[in-house]
């Protein structure tokens, strides 16, 4: 009867055990996503300097971070959100950098330019056929590592430990006090 009733409470918890990591994954859109994540192909920064990211599917607030070189907590305190909030959405739209104000500049004085004359001469090119620019590609955002991805939340280390230690008291309590071998 003892055997039983430990066995189902080890059974209970080993399912909220289950429904926590379940619920720790890293959504977008409300759809649980694997890590590695798509590489994140970052935004060209605005006149004024800011820059703007809109995610696509694949995306999450982390490989953007990564991306950008900026952590999670500034991008959601710029957007407004909770620093601890890890939530994005396809087409949303995050500032993650904010851009420097733009500045009036006086009217600039008119500044005579001396006038030499001289013969133009001409002086062909020593290309004569112009040469292709290559196309620019994106820069590959290195996957996190295996150590990263479980010990990367303190909030999900101090969920994991926990529930190691429950485990142990658990079986402390089977078999320490509830089972006794006969002798």
């Amino acid at each position: 009867m003892h055997a039983r009733k430990s066995l189902i409470l080890l059974l209970c918890l080993l399912s909220l055990f289950g429904v926590f990591l379940w619920k720790s994954t890293q959504t977008v859109s409300g759809a649980a996503v694997e890590m590695p994540m798509a590489q994140i192909l970052t935004s060209t920064p605005w006149p004024d300097g800011s820059i703007y990211h809109i995610p696509v599917e694949g995306d999450t607030l982390w490989s953007i971070s990564e991306a950008y070189g900026v952590s999670m907590r500034d991008i959601n305190i710029l957007n407004g959100n909770s620093p601890e909030a890890n939530e994005i959405y396809i087409g949303q739209r995050l500032l993650i950098r904010r851009g420097e104000p733009m500045t009036a500049t006086p009217e600039a004085s008119p500044t005579p330019v001396p006038v030499t004359p001289s013969p133009t001469v001409f002086k062909p090119s020593r290309t004569p056929i112009p040469s292709a620019t290559a196309i620019p590609s994106p820069t590959p955002t290195q996957a996190p590592s295996t150590v990263q991805l479980v010990f990367g939340d303190s909030k999900r280390v101090g969920w994991t430990i926990t529930a190691i230690s429950l485990v142990g008291i658990v079986l402390v309590v089977i078999f320490g006090f509830i089972y006794k071998p006969k002798v």
